[in-house]
Order: structure tokens, then C-alpha cells, then sequence
């Protein structure tokens, strides 16, 4: 699950690390409330309007606004929000914005005394371990001026050790006196990155201002979803913008779901059947209109509950639904089938191939049904059924 960047620093916040001063606003006028408080504390002569949208790129696009007085902050916050703003990171619709940060401004006065770095945790499944990745320049257009970027591989067993925080401090060419402060940074900030089972803490810029505190400014970080569990906070939290409803429905259901644009609906069990088959259904000439993985313990009412997600995308214009019965019985997955369609008064032609336990009472179960639903025995035939519907439309 990505996060916002207020949240990101609400979770370092949580760790003892300090962020910049900054109030969430989802009005113009909830902005310039937040604003006076921002600027009475700060007693900063701007601040900063930061559009909250889960894409990076938003300084270059206009994401990111200064604002000098209250009327500034109204106005700016207001081309923000209720607008959708489009990034090297957004398709070409862009991103609502619903919600913006209303941020203290780090680099008033200090701009030229500030020294700007790029810090980030990961996990490399390639390597199986956590990984630092840093930089001695960080901030907008890191990918293209940074020229020397080193990495830090983390043992799972030992963890992050004191020789190695040492050693990132020495390659970004800090102090000796900014060493000790640096090294108890980042072992906090790897704390709170291995305690909310996160797949990325990136900071970028982490920035070192002429006083030598250290100020994480953009934060991004993406949670495990499967460890969510461990984190009903951020598990119950979905953005109107971000998720669709279908995709809501399924986390619901706690399904594999995508909702992706094609016009053919399909469920599977198994990944790797999901994608042989949406694979199949590109060939015969289709788009496949979602990726939907039922799992191998799938029951009828799972399967109803799947079902009824596809139903209720108005793009698809037919559905596949492949199954090889091993623990998923094949009669399941048929009772589930009817019992979803047989409430609605839909027309849309099925495809239904499944292989495995109980494949007899499953082809029974369909055709006793009366529905519009085309029973093969194999993928090829799937694929040339597909064809035929799909040519006439």
C-alpha cells in the first residue's frame, strides 16, 4: 500500500524523527486556517502548498506551491485542490487532488547553507535482503544529475550495523561532529521502516541545514499489504481517488483484484493460471478488463462475491472463467457462478472452462441453469469462443 507524504511523516513523527511543521487541508479555507497556524510557529516569512497524490514528479508539474501571506494560501491551495494535476508519474487524466499539506518552508533564508541528499530503504527481492540506497545530491531531477549513488546491503539476520551507518555517513562526506547524529537517524528511520513491514522509506531530499539538523522533507513509503494486519490504521485506509470501487469491493472480499482497461472479465485461480489466461484472451483479439485471482480455498460465496465484482464493470462485454479444480472444487465454482448471475438481469455471454474435481456435476450445475453461459473443454476452444463474441459485437 503506498502512503501519503503526511503520512510518511506522521510515521517518523511517531519514531521521535522530526519532520517540518505541516497541517493537512482538503478547503481553500481550511488552508488558510492552518497557515496562520503554521506561520505563527514557524515565524517563517512562506510556506509551502503540497498537492497529496500518490505520484512523484509534482515540483516540476506545479504540485508544490510557495505562498507568502494568507491571500497567497488561499489562492494557491485553491488551484490545487478539486483539480487533477498530471505528472511524469499519472496517466493522462492525472491524479485528484483532494487533500493538500500545508508545510513549513525549509529553505527560506537558507537556501544557499542547505545541502540536499537522497536517502531511500528498500527491499531487493533479487538480493532477498533489505537495501540503502543514497546520495550526495538529492531534490528534483535526482534521476539525471546524480552521478555517484552508493548502496548498503542489510544482513537479515545482524541487521543494520553501526559500521555501516559510519560508512554512509563518510561517503555522503559529513562532519565528524554530524556523524553520531546521523548514525542515530538512521537507525531510528530503519526501525521505523522494518516496524510497519514497509517495502520503501524513500526521503528525497534529506536535507542538512546550517545549524546540522537533519530535516527528512518528501517522504514516500509503501507498506506490505500483506502485513497489514499488523497496521489497522493504514489496512482501513482508502483514498475515494486512488482506489476504485470495484478494487474496494475486492479488498472487501479480500480478493486478488485489478481492475485494468479491456472489455473481456475474467477469474482464475492462480497467478500464474491469471496470467497465461489474460496472455490467451490478448491473442484471440480481446483486452482483458481485470486480473482476478480467487485463490486456491476459494468457497461459493467467495466465488459469488468474485463474480459479482466482474459483473458490475460496465467495460466488459464477456466473461472467462477458467478453473483447474485442485483444492477449488469445480462444482463450487459453478454454484457460485449461478448464483451471483442468476440474480441480475444481465445478458453478458460466459465462457467457462473447468478442469479438475468434480468437472461433471460443474458442467451439470451450468447447463441446468438456462444461463448464457458457453461450457468448453479446453483453452483453445475458450480463445475461439472469445473471438466469435467479441466479432459480433
Amino acid at each position: 500500500m503506498n502512503l501519503h507524504e503526511y503520512q510518511g511523516r506522521e510515521i517518523l513523527n511517531s519514531f521521535s524523527i522530526e519532520t517540518p511543521e505541516g497541517l493537512l487541508a482538503s478547503s481553500p479555507e481550511e488552508a488558510v486556517k492552518h497557515a496562520k497556524i503554521i506561520f505563527e510557529k514557524t515565524r517563517k516569512k512562506s510556506l509551502v502548498i503540497k498537492a497529496q497524490i500518490l505520484a512523484g514528479g509534482r515540483g516540476k508539474s506545479g504540485g508544490i506551491k510557495t505562498a507568502k501571506n494568507l491571500d497567497e494560501v488561499y489562492q494557491k491551495s485553491k488551484e490545487l485542490l478539486g483539480k487533477y494535476l498530471i505528472t511524469s508519474q499519472t496517466s493522462g487524466k492525472g491524479k485528484l487532488v483532494k487533500k493538500v499539506l500545508i508545510s513549513e518552508d525549509v529553505y527560506i533564508s537558507e537556501k544557499k547553507s542547505i545541502v540536499e541528499y537522497y536517502f531511500s530503504i528498500l527491499l531487493d527481492r533479487d538480493l532477498e535482503r533489505n537495501i540503502i540506497i543514497y546520495s550526495k545530491e538529492g531534490g528534483i531531477n535526482i534521476e539525471e544529475k546524480s552521478n555517484i549513488i552508493y548502496t548498503e546491503q542489510i544482513d537479515p539476520i545482524l541487521g543494520l550495523q553501526l559500521f555501516q551507518t559510519r560508512r554512509i555517513g563518510f561517503n555522503l562526506g559529513l562532519s565528524k561532529d554530524l556523524l553520531s547524529k546521523f548514525n542515530n537517524f538512521v537507525k531510528i528511520l530503519y526501525k521505523a521502516y522494518q516496524y510497519y513491514d514497509s517495502l520503501l522509506l524513500e526521503i528525497n531530499p534529506l536535507i542538512i541545514n546550517k545549524e546540522n539538523k537533519i530535516i527528512p522533507v518528501d517522504i514516500k513509503m509503501v507498506l506490505d499489504d500483506n502485513a497489514l494486519f499488523r497496521h489497522k490504521k493504514y489496512a482501513n485506509y482508502n483514498e475515494n481517488e486512488e482506489i476504485n470501487d470495484l478494487e474496494k469491493k475486492a479488498i472487501k472480499y479480500d480478493l486478488n483484484f485489478i481492475k485494468l482497461d479491456g472489455n473481456v472479465g475474467c477469474m482464475v485461480n492462480g497467478a500464474g493460471l491469471a496470467m497465461a489466461t489474460m496472455d490467451m484472451i490478448k491473442f484471440c483479439g480481446g483486452k482483458p478488463a481485470n486480473f482476478l485471482d480467487i485463490g486456491g480455498s476459494a468457497d461459493r460465496e467467495r466465488v459469488k462475491n468474485a463474480f459479482s465484482i466482474i459483473l458490475n464493470d460496465k467495460s466488459v462485454k464477456t466473461i472467462l472463467i477458467n478453473i483447474f479444480g485442485g483444492i477449488v472444487r469445480c462444482d463450487t465454482v459453478a454454484k457460485g457462478v449461478v448464483d451471483s448471475y442468476s440474480k441480475r438481469n444481465i445478458k453478458i455471454p460466459i465462457i467457462v472452462r473447468l478442469q479438475g474435481t468434480n468437472e461433471k456435476n460443474a458442467k451439470e450445475i451450468l447447463n441446468n441453469s438456462k444461463l448464457p453461459i458457453y461450457y468448453t473443454d479446453s483453452l483453445k476452444e475458450a480463445a475461439n469462443k472469445i473471438r466469435e463474441i467479441l466479432l459480433s459485437l
